[in-house]
């Protein structure tokens, strides 16, 4: 498996628990889930579902992966803090895990403001 389909299923995987860090998914953070993995990584259904079963069955199976660019590793966390902002209702243990995956791919916290930011703009909420 190449470096950039671990950096993929790692940003999904990250994803996946901020979707269910409230504990429950809504339909439309299914829908950007599938946005995210069909349209923007490329990957089938099938190869989504597949992820999907790996999360939940055996996380550790996925070689977490960050991207090396910094556009790349900040486009991952976006979709991040779009997943948490979705269904409307930014929930703490959401945003939480948002601020450790920035962590994680070497953003400061700061970066998640500027993304939450960014999408209520977008959306017509600020």
């Amino acid at each position: 498996m190449g470096r950039a389909k671990n950096e993929k299923e790692t940003c999904l995987m990250n994803m996946y628990g901020v979707m269910f860090a409230d504990g429950k998914a809504t339909q439309d953070e299914s829908n950007v889930f599938l946005v995210v993995s069909t349209k923007f990584f490329g990957f089938t259904m099938e190869e989504t579902m597949a992820i999907i079963d790996k999360v939940r069955k055996n996380p550790e199976s996925i070689k977490y992966a960050v991207p090396k660019d910094e556009s790349e590793r900040i486009d991952h966390l976006a979709y991040s803090v779009l997943m948490m902002m979705s269904d409307g209702d930014m929930h703490a243990k959401e945003l939480e895990l948002c601020r450790k995956y920035a962590a994680a791919l070497g953003l400061s916290s700061a970066v998640v403001s500027d993304l939450i930011k960014g999408v209520k703009k977008s959306k017509g909420r600020d």
